[in-house]
């Protein structure tokens, strides 16, 4: 590989982090090193090209006077590449990130990947992968106190004291009366987690808003 060539290699790991970043989105929350997502965007990125650059040049012809090199000799010095495969590249990468988020969002990945040793199931935390199914939940918090309500939004930023949640629809359990009450003029509760114990979901339809019946 020539000196000249070695800046373009660096260009092989924009599309694999394209891919990484959009599959993340959509993806289990996973927790990977450094070295790991430059290695899976590497990976990807000379995944792509090896894929896409045979069907490249069978779809186009060469330019005059000229044949394509073969895929050894781009995988060798990436300056080869032709530029419109550069763009390819980037427009390929996010569309395939998307759809291998949503296989791994679906559990294909592993299923996939398991029979050759690869194991995928470092997950991060919980937190956004189950509330992000958006289901009614009961929250039961340090004070005692029983919440229901919708998960409409939470945060899972880890550089602050702990993850946040925000309920609507809420209603609070009265062991006294022993029924559920709905607080009035209140649209939503923000919850701090470390004020949670646990947290329930219930198996019931997203469209289901019928909230005085489910407690």
């Amino acid at each position: 590989m020539s000196v000249p060539s070695f800046p373009l290699v660096l260009l092989l790991l924009l599309p694999g982090f394209l891919f990484i970043s959009t599959g993340f989105l959509v993806s289990r929350i996973r927790k990977l090193s450094a070295f790991e997502v430059t290695a899976w965007s590497l990976g990807v990125g000379l995944l792509l090209i090896v894929t896409l650059y045979p069907a490249y040049t069978t779809l186009l012809a060469p330019p005059p006077d000229k044949a394509w090199p073969g895929l050894l000799k781009i995988l060798e010095n990436p300056v080869l590449v032709p530029g419109p495969l550069w763009a390819l590249l980037y427009v390929a990468a996010p569309l395939l990130g998307y759809l291998g988020g949503w296989a791994d969002r679906q559990g294909l990945l592993e299923r996939i990947l398991r029979p050759v040793g690869i194991d995928l199931k470092r997950h991060g935390d919980l937190w956004g992968p189950l509330l992000r199914g958006k289901v009614y939940v009961y929250v039961h918090l340090t004070d005692g106190n029983v919440l229901f309500g919708w998960p409409e939004n939470y945060s899972s930023d880890r550089s602050q004291p702990g993850p946040e949640l925000y309920l609507t629809q809420v209603q609070v359990w009265r062991p006294d009366e022993a029924e559920w009450v709905e607080l009035e003029y209140t649209r939503g509760i923000l919850l701090d987690a470390s004020r949670i114990i646990r947290i329930e979901f219930l198996d019931l339809p997203a469209d289901d808003q019928d909230v005085e019946r489910i407690p």
